[in-house]
């Protein structure tokens, strides 16, 4: 409680023999010891009914962080396998409906002028692409 160590023990005794002689020491040093033991009693008696009285809320708040630390484990692994099953992606194979390939559409330039059409159509036909370098079906 105090931490003296034996010189400092020694120390204090060599000066309460001097202030308070040879008579008076042995019953001071009763005093003291007597005041030390009522001092650990009261701080011990202290100690315990401190842990009586905290014992029951901290009991009842370690169970409440259980419960809720066990609700928010549930309710995580309920997003994660929702989220599994949204990013868990669905394969879809790829059937063209027909062999043809898609019409480009016609481009016109300057607005949209009808003598310039037979221009456009013309660079159309120049851009078509043949069936077989559109087709899908190469990919890998």
């Amino acid at each position: 409680m105090f931490n003296l160590t034996g010189s400092e023990i020694m120390f204090l005794l060599i000066i309460g023999l001097v202030v308070l002689g040879p008579e008076k020491l042995p019953d001071a040093i009763r005093r003291v010891g007597r005041l030390y033991a009522e001092l650990k009693r009261m701080s011990s008696g202290v100690q315990t009914d401190l842990r009586k009285v905290m014992d029951e809320p901290l009991k009842e708040m370690m169970n409440t962080t259980n419960s809720m630390k066990s609700l928010f484990n549930e309710t995580s692994s309920q997003f994660q396998s929702a989220a599994k099953d949204i990013a868990t992606p669905s394969f879809v194979p790829y059937s063209p409906s027909n062999d043809q390939s898609p019409e480009l559409p016609i481009v016109l330039y300057d607005g949209d002028d009808v003598a310039n059409q037979e221009e456009a159509s013309e660079i159309n036909d120049d851009i078509a692409v043949e069936p077989s370098q559109n087709s899908l079906d190469d990919v890998s």
